[in-house]
């Protein structure tokens, strides 16, 4: 049975969105606005599309289902390891991104080793493995929330959230995805705090939840050591290597409010980690047999809130669905259009055919989106799996890259490619798997020995930029 005054609250918060997309695409007027927003967002609007693309689907379903599946060890997963990853790329590269003319992490990666075809495209597809991935698990995740709140099929309710963000994305930009993101985050705070005092307080106070969880949730290690330091291997250079912060270091008006937006989403990866974990253990405590663990935050509003808060909480929590969809959608796009399109098949392109051709990609990749969306239903496994590829990939040539002077073009290739192939292969192999060994330590290392043996014994070309 539907739902229809939720269905409608929802359907009008959505049409708020269009409405946000409709009025940047007027303030859109070349590629650097789709790209970077003319490099003029101040320190709110910066940490509002920081924070509010970091904690999007993710947060409010996956997470809160790792909490309460698994206590603090969503912890180490948001308030750790997402936190590191975040405060070493402020300090060490993000000062340096804002004073160049970057687009893109392509960008970056030829400005440091000469532009090159080859390079150019596999640092682009690499690049976009964790922003697809972004983009596939948020359309999920608001599928599965509609569908226990309204009442809707959960593929219905994919297409729906996939078809308003790839439009207003498509209209707006990287200016679109921002404004409407300063608004979301506000509303995905407010209902964030309806809830947890609620849970906690039905669930009898933190003592008797901490008496009801198994005590392995009170440690970080309750799904096991490797499965852990899977995560934390994963998830720390991911966010060193994540394009989506990136754009938004470029788009900064200033180096010091690229920095300050990053440092406040470290302080917001703190403090979402601890609301994550205690919230899911306060829903484990009231309903602790529930099938699908990602469904913990969908049951509390159901069932602990007055109808008026619930709506409230559901605008919330489509909120940071969309506020991280629509990054990675974009960002996605900027890959495509920037490093195949522009700089690659058609290097004559207008900003008018940029523009264009981004359009264009979004759509297709919100269609990908959903075909992928509706096949492989699972939120955390399919960020992780972007996390593991990306980060296995990107990490030594971008960074190792920066800082060694003896990297070589032949070298970054070489350990992207392998990276990424050997973090697949443990990935899925079930042999390999079995192995105890995470996927991302084999992409890891596996990168940085091809890596350094290809540049050693290859011709250093690179173009050192300034330090």
């Amino acid at each position: 049975m539907i739902n229809w005054t939720i269905l409608l609250v929802l359907l009008g918060f959505l049409g708020a969105m269009l409405a946000v997309g409709a009025w940047a695409a007027k303030k859109q007027k070349t590629a650097a606005d789709f790209y970077v927003g003319g490099r003029n967002f101040n320190t709110l609007t910066v940490t509002a599309t920081q924070v509010a693309s970091a904690f999007g689907g993710g947060m409010m379903v996956a997470h809160v289902g790792l909490g309460y599946k698994y206590g603090f060890a969503e912890f180490a997963y948001t308030g750790i390891a997402t936190a590191i990853g975040v405060l070493l790329l402020a300090t060490l590269v993000a000062g340096w991104l804002r004073e160049q003319d970057f687009y893109t992490t392509t960008d970056w990666m030829c400005s440091m080793y000469g532009d090159s075809k080859t390079l150019r495209a596999v640092t682009s597809v690499t690049a976009t493995l964790v922003t697809l991935g972004w983009w596939v698990s948020q359309p999920i995740a608001a599928g599965k929330i509609m569908n226990l709140l309204t009442g809707i099929p959960i593929n219905v309710g994919i297409i729906i959230s996939a078809v308003v963000v790839v439009i207003y994305t498509m209209s707006g930009g990287i200016i679109a995805v921002a404004y409407t993101d300063v608004a979301q985050l506000g509303l995905m705070l407010f209902g964030m705090l309806i809830l947890f005092p609620i849970a906690v307080v039905k669930a009898g106070g933190f003592n008797e939840i901490f008496a009801a969880v198994p005590q392995a949730n009170l440690g970080l290690f309750a799904p096991g050591k490797s499965v852990v330091w899977g995560w934390i291997l994963a998830v720390l250079p991911g966010q060193m290597v994540l394009q989506i912060y990136h754009q938004r270091i470029y788009a900064a008006k200033s180096t010091k409010v690229a920095k300050q937006g990053l440092y406040n989403l470290v302080i917001s990866c703190v403090l979402a980690g601890t609301w994550a974990s205690l919230l899911g253990m306060a829903i484990y405590k009231l309903a602790p047999d529930l099938a699908d663990k990602e469904m913990a935050m969908s049951w509390a509003i159901t069932n602990l809130l007055p109808k008026t808060a619930s709506v409230i909480m559901l605008a919330g929590i489509v909120a940071a669905i969309v506020s991280t969809a629509d990054s990675a959608l974009h960002s996605t796009s900027a890959s495509i259009t920037r490093d195949f399109y522009q700089n690659i098949f058609n290097l004559d392109a207008t900003d008018e055919d940029i523009l264009k051709f981004s359009k264009k990609a979004i759509i297709v990749l919100g269609v990908v989106g959903v075909i992928i969306g509706i096949y492989i239903p699972m939120v955390l496994k399919v960020l992780v799996l972007g996390y593991t590829l990306t980060s296995s990939g990107l990490l030594f040539p971008l960074f190792l890259g920066r800082f060694w002077k003896r990297a070589t073009t032949q070298g970054a290739i070489a350990g992207m490619i392998s990276g990424v192939g050997s973090a697949l292969l443990f990935s899925l192999v079930p042999s390999l798997k079995a192995m105890s060994v995470p996927a991302i330590g084999a992409g890891l290392i596996t990168s940085l020995i091809t890596m350094v043996v290809f540049s050693l014994i290859t011709k250093s070309d690179k173009v050192k930029a300034d330090t």
